[in-house]
């Protein structure tokens, strides 16, 4: 291959990669986490064992759930009672009730799994993400 068709090889494979969202940890390209943290009030009070960081908001879970969906599209989102369950590729983000408000608990996949086993395993939810292939089996919300 001449220099040229190196050069335009390697751009083809960077845009590939840029428009493949490669470099995100969702479908469009804005992170969960980082919304969330950005977007509510951090609450280290409320953390859970092995690193459940939680946050509050003072709007109802279902608005809150709605937001966070909406700025960062989740792989399937699932409700139980007041539990609302939002996946993603790289974290499992549980929103319900606090008082008149919001907890929302953001964890990695798998400690989010282990965590919320009870509802996500019946949602049919991997306990590994590295075997999740997408499409989403949920509400369509």
């Amino acid at each position: 291959m001449s220099r040229k068709s190196w050069v335009i090889a390697a751009v083809c494979a960077v845009l590939a990669f840029v428009l493949s969202g490669c470099g995100s940890d969702d479908d469009d390209g804005v992170g969960a986490r980082s919304y969330v943290g950005s977007h509510y009030t951090r609450a280290a009070k409320l953390d859970e064992a092995n690193n459940g960081m939680a946050y509050t908001a003072n709007k109802q879970p279902n608005a809150v759930a709605d937001e966070i969906a909406k700025a960062s599209r989740p792989l399937d989102r699932r409700s139980t009672g007041p539990m609302t369950f939002l996946q993603y590729r790289d974290d499992i983000i549980a929103i319900s009730p606090n008082g008149s408000g919001t907890k929302i608990l953001v964890d990695d996949y798998r400690t989010g799994h282990r965590r919320h086993h009870t509802f996500v395993s019946a949602y049919g939810w991997p306990s590994d993400n590295s075997s999740f292939r997408g499409g989403g089996s949920g509400e369509g919300k």
